[in-house]
């Protein structure tokens, strides 16, 4: 389907989806500092200007920084970190500027730069440094950038599905490029599109829920979020950060690469590079998955991070 088909399509979709379901012109905001739903494993830290919103899952052994990807959050590892806290890690996950629950400001910057010295400012103020650094989508280009610029954050790294060279955007990610992309998101948001774009990027899309939606939904409806998401995508610009890509064969780190084998965003090219380029690591394609395995495969996810960790062969962990 051409491109000019694909966005008059959406448009189509896009109006339906008003009549039928409520467009986002209507949606209910939430305010800035809340976190729907909070327990005790949520916290806020301001750092410098920037609130941000992390869940922290305390343990006696290594400590286990999880970072989400494009338009998501910290509820992507909802089904990992807790299973990880059981095997005796300490966990934390943290909301981006930008993202999930923290604070999204208006004209800020969201390039992957910009990002990781953000995170690596957060994790000073937490106390973290020498952590297992799991990183999906962005948040594994993050990941990379953070092993490159700030090496002693980082102890080992794992990589899902991360972002990091050169490929095609999805077709959310270029309709988020075009001109007026954030009144058109802004018109459109709702929970139909949230089921839509999920759908992408699971391989078994009959296995995405109506809490899955919702939480994805409610975060979309903070202040300036459809335009923290815009800026994001706006500010991946490959060329900008080939000097950065370049520099991955320096990592010298111990890494697990894991990939979903349908991974419709990210071709299984870059997981074959990631593993060709990085020194110490090993890769390991998971079979009828897609984009986000902590989602779609989150024991599986579980299972082969415990086993790297152990020092264990995670290739055991797809035969069992």
């Amino acid at each position: 389907m051409g491109e000019r088909r694909k966005w008059r399509y959406f448009i189509v979709c896009g109006l339906l989806c008003q009549v039928l379901l409520g467009c986002g012109l209507f949606m209910e905001k939430i305010p800035e500092g809340q976190a729907i739903g909070a327990g005790p494993d949520d916290h806020f830290v301001t750092v410098g200007d920037i609130r941000y919103h992390y869940r922290e899952y305390p343990a006696e052994g290594k400590d286990i920084l999880l970072i989400h990807g494009f338009a998501s959050s910290t509820y992507t590892w909802e089904n990992v970190a807790p299973q990880l806290q059981k095997l005796g890690y300490h966990v934390w996950a943290l909301d981006m500027k930008g993202f999930g629950w923290s604070d999204k400001p208006e004209g800020a910057a969201y390039d992957p730069l910009t990002l990781t010295d953000e995170v690596a400012r957060w994790m000073e103020a937490v106390g973290l440094a020498d952590v297992v650094f799991v990183g999906n989508s962005l948040g594994g280009g993050i990941a990379a950038l953070m092993s490159i610029l700030h090496p002693e954050k980082v102890g080992s790294l794992v990589l899902i599905d991360a972002a990091a060279y050169n490929t095609k955007f999805p077709f959310i990610m270029k309709m988020a490029r075009m001109p007026l992309a954030a009144d058109v998101m802004k018109l459109f948001f709702s929970p139909w599109l949230v089921r839509q774009t999920l759908s992408e990027v699971y391989y078994h899309d009959n296995w995405i829920t109506d809490e899955q939606v919702r939480a994805y939904y409610d975060r979309g409806r903070t202040k300036n979020a459809l335009d923290a998401q815009i800026a994001v995508t706006k500010a991946l610009e490959f060329e900008r950060f080939e000097k950065y890509v370049n520099r991955i064969p320096e990592i010298q780190l111990k890494a697990l690469v894991i990939w979903g084998e349908h991974d419709p965003w990210i071709p299984l090219a870059s997981a074959h590079r990631f593993n060709k380029e990085l020194r110490n690591s090993t890769l390991v394609i998971i079979p009828g998955c897609g984009h986000i395995p902590q989602e779609e495969y989150p024991d599986v996810t579980v299972k082969l991070i415990a086993a790297f960790l152990k020092d264990t062969p995670v290739q055991d962990v797809m035969t069992q």
